[in-house]
């Protein structure tokens, strides 16, 4: 087809244009792009549904949500499988709320409220007091709800009430499952999700045991070792050094699990003991050791052995009674000749501050906390207490080099070192301020505005020039391929130019006289600048991981180093520009 006239420049720049449609056509074409969390949960009573609630509909259903949503772009997916509503402790949940903490998600995608949580309280807090803190953008897909829509506070007022009945069903689900398991457990039946070691499901009855011939005698020896005297620890080492699996390592060996977490599982002492005080090797099945029951508000607690109840004869025994109670006798001998050694009832109770957060240099394990409380000969106790590698403490394994840190002398460290992490950022930000003020440095954040001008000058036209062309494709100037290549063009000019802006804009508010980095990190930062005695709190404020090398070296990450880096480097920056402008 012929080419035909096309307007000038300064003429599309100056047609505005009226029409509906080419309005659209120059709607913000960057707009705002959210890293988004895909959650997931299925519970156990879910299991097997081949409704919409099973985990790869859910899925299908979430993705397909994002996908088809340009602003939202997938971060990562959090599945929860097999983990009730009822409770907001949950491992996926919790590393989704970790992420949206640290600032790595700032939307979240359920398929309905209910995946959320079933606990209305809980779920409510989380929609109307966390997210919205956080700047969190909440949808939830089946329920038509988004908390950036122009009528979600509308929305919002259905909201408490759908979780309501979520949590009514919640609680009526308890109760039905709770007599039902009850009554099944009075009757002998086995309820657990996996056989005990030694026992597998029978195929024929999966509330009934059988005997699993591959590891019976397995459990016999682990009995008849405690008997001659062997420690558990000891018992733990032994097995692993003859390569044979653990209890957990065994599901998975055997196909019968799948879990991540029982890939890496060793013996050790704490996996013994439990073997040892089973009373299933008895031929007996022992329930109500714990107590829950989300419908009466009763949290879940351990109860007091007098209070289990044993059902007898359930099943064919591997351990005889005599050697049974023999073992039981020598446990308890243990606990006593403990007690007595490490002081564990004496009136020191040192707070275990760094718990889940310092790991073994070597094997990356945790360090457990012990406590001593030692007599000397004088007579005076030395109380004292050492975190040690778990995995050479409690599994014997000596392929970890000896590996521990005394208590007062972590604490110490620890302190000084987020005492000069805290001052150095303090000292960076006031050094900052005060150049700031200098007049080099405001000369320089004026030519940066005017920068922004021109730029936010030269996206306005391209802005202009976009409706132009419409008009000029609507009015037959431009072919539909013309029309297209230069709307493109013009777009892609308007992202690049609006790209550029926001950075410059985000350095611009670093020219500020009392410029915050980060207004969180500088509330915590003055918040704990003069602390006295380092608490659990700080040190989760501060600490991302510490690791432990041989000798007691530390190796301590916080978690704003980026951004201490980041307020260095633009100190640094300052300094260079105000020395270079003093030679000139």
């Amino acid at each position: 087809m012929a080419r035909k006239k096309r307007l000038n420049a300064d003429a599309i720049i100056g047609n505005q244009g009226s029409c509906a449609l080419g309005q659209d056509e120059t709607k913000n074409h960057r707009g705002d792009i959210y890293q988004t969390a895909a959650y997931i949960r299925l519970s156990a009573e879910d299991s097997g549904k081949k409704d919409g609630y099973s985990l790869q509909n859910q899925e299908m259903l979430v993705l397909d949500y994002i996908g088809s949503h340009p602003e939202l772009n997938l971060y990562r997916e959090y599945i929860d499988n097999g983990f009730s509503g009822t409770c907001f402790d949950r491992p996926a949940f919790d590393e989704m709320m970790q992420d949206m903490r640290d600032g790595r998600i700032n939307c979240i995608v359920v398929k309905d409220l209910s995946r959320l949580g079933r606990n209305y309280l809980e779920a409510g807090n989380y929609l109307e007091q966390i997210f919205p803190f956080f700047k969190v953008r909440f949808i939830s897909i089946n329920d038509g709800y988004d908390s950036t829509a122009p009528n979600s506070a509308d929305e919002s007022l259905i909201i408490p009430l759908k979780n309501i009945i979520n949590e009514g069903y919640a609680k009526d689900i308890s109760v039905k499952v709770s007599t039902a398991l009850e009554t099944r457990k009075k009757q002998g039946k086995f309820t657990g999700k996996y056989a005990p070691y030694g026992y597998l499901k029978d195929p024929a009855d999966k509330n009934h045991l059988i005997i699993d011939e591959v590891t019976k005698d397995i459990v016999k020896r682990i009995f008849q070792m405690r008997a001659n005297g062997m420690s558990m620890s000891g018992i733990a080492a032994q097995l692993n050094q003859e390569g044979i699996p653990s209890p957990a390592a065994y599901l998975i060996l055997k196909g019968i699990s799948k879990e991540k977490s029982f890939q890496n599982s060793y013996w050790n002492r704490i996996n013994v003991k439990r073997l040892l005080t089973n009373r299933v090797y008895l031929g007996n099945l022992v329930y109500g050791k714990e107590q829950i029951s989300f419908a009466k508000g009763i949290s879940r607690h351990r109860l007091p052995e007098e209070q289990w109840k044993e059902v007898e004869n359930t099943h064919e025994p591997i351990i005889d009674r005599k050697l049974f109670d023999f073992v039981q006798e020598k446990q308890e001998e243990s606990r006593k000749e403990f007690f007595d050694r490490t002081g564990i009832n004496d009136d020191y109770q040192p707070e275990n501050l760094f718990r889940g957060l310092i790991h073994c240099s070597d094997c990356g394990g945790a360090m457990k906390m012990s406590k001593f409380v030692i007599t000397l000969k004088s007579d005076k106790k030395s109380r004292f207490a050492v975190y040690q590698c778990c995995r050479r403490k409690s599994m014997k394994n000596y392929s970890c080099p000896p590996r521990s840190i005394r208590k007062t002398q972590l604490d110490q460290t620890v302190a000084e070192a987020i005492r000069y992490h805290i001052s150095l950022f303090l000292d960076t930000e006031k050094v900052i301020e005060t150049l700031n003020q200098k007049a080099e440095i405001r000369q320089a954040a004026a030519s940066l505005k005017n920068q922004i001008r021109e730029m936010q000058r030269q996206a306005a036209r391209y802005e202009r020039m976009n409706t132009g062309i419409y008009e000029d494709y609507r009015d037959g100037i431009l072919d539909e391929s013309e029309y297209l290549a230069m709307r493109k063009h013009y777009s892609e000019e308007v992202d690049r130019l609006q790209e550029e802006i926001d950075r410059m804009i985000t350095e611009q508010d670093s020219y500020a006289e009392d410029y915050r980095l980060n207004d969180t990190l500088s509330d915590l930062v003055r918040k704990y600048a003069e602390f006295s005695t380092l608490t659990r709190e700080i040190v989760e404020a501060f600490i991302a991981d510490i690791r432990v090398h041989t000798g007691g070296g530390l190796k301590i990450v916080f978690r704003f180093e980026d951004e201490l880096k980041q307020l260095t480097d633009l100190a640094e920056k300052r300094r260079e520009k105000v020395q270079h402008d003093d030679t000139e």
